[in-house]
This record gives C-alpha cells, structure tokens and sequence, in this order.
C-alpha cells in the first residue's frame, strides 16, 4: 500500500524531467538555426562592403599622410642630391689624373658610389697616420666632396694577416684609425657634414672575386672606402 500511494509522485518528476529536456533541445535546434541563418551573407551587401573598402584605400593613397596622434613618428624624407651617375664620373675622372689616387677605383655598388683607396699609397707600412702626399691628395679630392649635397662615410679595411708586433691592438683598431685620418682630412677640405666612420677589419675579404690572385686580393683588402650615398642625409 505504501509503494502504490507514492507511484504517482514518481511518476510526476519523470515527466518534468522529459519537458525540461524538450525545453533544452528546442532552444539549441532555435540557436543553431540562427547561426545558420547569419551565414548566409547576401552577395549584394557583401559587394557594398568591398567597394568601400576599396574606395577607402585609393583615397588613402591620394592623401597626404598627417599626424594622427598627439606623439607620433614623424616621416622622414630624405632629399636628393647629385647625380651618382655625374658623381661617380665626376670622381674617376679626377683620380685618373692624380699622382698618388690613379690607383683608386670608383664603383657602384647597391646603389652607391665607393671610392676604395688603396692603403700601401695612403699610409706607411702598419701605420694608421696618413702620409704627407696622402693628405695633399685626399686634400685635392675633398674639393669635389665638399662641393656636392650627398651624404658619405668612411669605411677601413684590412687584410686578413694577423699583426704580431703588438703595435696596435687589433686589425680593428687600424681598420678604424685609417677610416677616421681619411675623414678627419675630408672634412679639413670643408665637407660640413658629419661623416660617419667604421672599422671592419677583414671581415669583407670573402666579398672579393676569388679568380683574382690573392697577392692581389690582399693589397685589395687593405683599403679605404669613401661611400657616397645617393642622398644628402638631411631631415
């Protein structure tokens, strides 16, 4: 008598257990309807979108570019200056005429003219000052470098024969000593730019052609690069 008089109860959470169940599924069936109704994007208001966008970007192209920003980065453009075609002319022409930089080579490189000046003629054997007849050439090719707006620097070099006097204290040191005597002289002509300088040693020895003998390779390897760029460095 007991187990019949409860039976109906039991029988109540059974069936709202079911309806829940039911409420559960209806609204997961309703949700992935909706999602499927947003992925269908009508052709036409996608075709409005891409116009804009596309409109958006060719006037951005028109415009000049302002500040958009309190502390932005400000473009930099950096203006022209000589020829490096006329430049690079201008310069072999004038050491090929020249007792002591006849020897010198002008050449374009990744889109700069390089002055490589040979360092047996510059300077004495392991020294780092420059020679008297160095100075009154480099003081005769500064004439033209200090006439011209581009931007230049001053690049030393080494062979790849390690020193043992222990006068300087690496290749380094004298690739950097000579970059700077042949800057410091460039500017006495009245180049009025600052004139950044490097010291690289023999670390661009490998760049040289292999098929050229390498006594040659090495007086090669001892020079002196003036690089002219083809802008003047200004802002």
């Amino acid at each position: 008598m007991f187990a019949e008089e409860h039976q109906p109860e039991q029988n109540t959470q059974v069936l709202t257990w079911l309806v829940t169940l039911a409420d559960v599924i209806a609204l997961m069936l309703a949700f992935f309807v909706m999602l499927f109704s947003m992925s269908n994007i009508q052709t036409e208001t996608w075709d409005v979108i891409i116009s804009q966008i596309s409109s958006s970007e060719k006037s951005k192209k028109e415009e000049t570019p302002r500040p958009q920003a309190t502390k932005n980065i400000a473009t930099v453009k950096l203006s022209e200056a000589l020829s490096l075609d006329y430049l690079a002319n201008v310069l072999e022409e004038h050491l090929s005429v020249d007792a002591l930089l006849n020897d010198a080579s002008v050449h374009r490189l990744d889109g700069l003219v390089v002055v490589s000046l040979p360092s047996d003629t510059m300077f004495p054997a392991g020294e780092v000052g420059l020679t008297k007849a160095a100075r009154e050439a480099l003081f005769r090719m500064g004439g033209i470098i200090a006439s011209i707006g581009n931007r230049i620097d001053v690049r030393g070099h080494t062979d790849p024969v390690s020193r043992t006097d222990g006068t300087y204290a690496s290749k380094w040191t004298i690739s950097l000593a000579r970059a700077a005597a042949v800057a410091n002289e460039l500017r006495r002509t009245g180049y009025g730019r600052q004139i950044p300088i490097y010291g690289l040693a023999d670390t661009r020895f490998t760049h040289l052609d292999e098929q050229i003998p390498e006594s040659a390779r090495f007086v090669l390897a001892r020079r002196v690069d003036v690089i002219v760029h083809p802008h003047s460095g200004d802002i």
